[in-house]
């Protein structure tokens, strides 16, 4: 335990503090996970810098809390589990029918809610195919 006690004491902890490990890793592992990225996010900014409505946030909120909790890897993926799920009708002011050269009618967001998951997720570019297309319905 004197390596342990050691380190703890280094970082300013305890050894028989239960949370210090917990703490520990949360201020200097550097989490870089998706779900990290979307649980330090601040969503309190996106009505002002994105000019957006309440219900437009919740929705992108709840968009990410199913990426999240699901652990999917892109948002090809998450649209996927939301069609074959049929809950789109969650999303009413965020969804649109997306087309992407040969494939239409692909259901997905909006290019503008598209770059603020971006923005959530870190990420500047999908893999994708280009989106030629987008309509709200």
């Amino acid at each position: 335990m004197g390596d342990y006690q050691d380190f703890c004491e280094a970082y300013g902890g305890c050894a028989s503090d239960p949370d210090f490990m917990d703490n520990w890793l949360a201020e200097y592992a550097g989490d870089d996970s998706i779900k990290s990225h979307i649980s330090k996010f601040d969503y309190t900014d996106l009505i002002a810098k994105y000019k957006l409505t309440s219900n437009e946030v919740q929705q992108i909120r709840s968009y990410m809390n199913i990426y999240c909790e699901h652990d999917f890897k892109n948002q090809k993926d998450a649209n996927g589990f939301i069609t074959n799920e049929n809950r789109w009708d969650e999303f009413p002011d965020i969804r649109s029918l997306n087309e992407h050269g040969s494939y239409t009618n692909v259901p997905g967001i909006l290019p503008k809610f598209y770059r603020i998951t971006c923005e959530i997720l870190d990420i500047t570019k999908g893999n994708g195919a280009p989106l030629t297309k987008a309509t709200k319905y």
